[in-house]
């Protein structure tokens, strides 16, 4: 799907910003999102709804206000990216919700490839400390992504009451590779955390989600050097 449903002009792009808070993250609204995903983007939204107010007035627009505006702009269109990945992959999600949520897609000549019908087999190659190194495969003895799949999306969550995956699934990342390094947030006691992932084709639809795999963890404190140190995913 890549950024098709993002439009070109700043007042649309702040516009569609407004629709998702109000069409999407409602929790009876039928798209799912994880609670902690939606706090995130609601908060992004009111920073940026204040921003544009300042840099869209004559009486206020500064290369300040256009500056603040630019940079919620760009958090905004990356966490909305995750969001419109989670929403695709939702089962019950139908193309009209997409089109009420401002989620469209390009039409193109190409013949589409299907929607993947195959779950991912995590396997658990080893724990160092908070990083878990795992594969995706297509399944227990087959390495590798399954014919028409372009990637992947990998989620993951803490246990809930009863030992089970809690549904606050919190996004990771997209990723083209079968290999995976995740480094969890810190902790001053051991922990528990689910993994899942599920397929995705070239117009970014998916699959069914893989069996969550339970990983074990020691206390830790994550040494981050960058931005993207906390979850990576790298080729094998």
């Amino acid at each position: 799907m890549g950024n098709s449903y993002m439009p070109g002009k700043k007042v649309e792009q702040v516009g569609l910003a407004q629709r998702v808070v109000d069409v999407v993250l409602p929790e009876t609204s039928g798209y799912n999102v994880p609670a902690a995903l939606g706090a995130t983007f609601s908060a992004i939204n009111t920073a940026l709804q204040e921003a544009w107010l300042l840099s869209s007035n004559p009486a206020t627009r500064t290369k300040g206000t256009v500056e603040a505006t630019d940079g919620w702009l760009r958090r905004m269109k990356s966490t909305l990216k995750q969001i419109v990945s989670i929403v695709q992959g939702m089962p019950g999600v139908t193309p009209q919700m997409l089109i009420d949520a401002g989620f469209t897609v390009r039409k193109t000549n190409k013949t589409p490839k299907p929607r993947p019908s195959q779950k991912p087999f995590i396997k658990k190659m080893k724990v160092d400390g908070r990083t878990g190194y795992f594969q995706l495969r297509q399944d227990v003895s087959t390495r590798g992504k399954p014919a028409g799949v372009s990637g992947a999306t990998v989620l993951m969550c803490k246990p809930g009451p009863n030992g089970a995956p809690s549904r606050d699934w919190k996004f990771v990342t997209n990723t083209t590779v079968t290999s995976a390094e995740i480094t969890f947030p810190e902790s001053e006691t051991s922990d528990v955390y689910y993994i899942t992932a599920f397929w995705t084709n070239s117009r970014d639809e998916s699959g069914p989600a893989a069996d969550p795999l339970w990983v074990s963890l020691p206390a830790g404190t994550v040494v981050a050097t960058d931005s993207k140190s906390a979850m990576t995913l790298k080729a094998a």
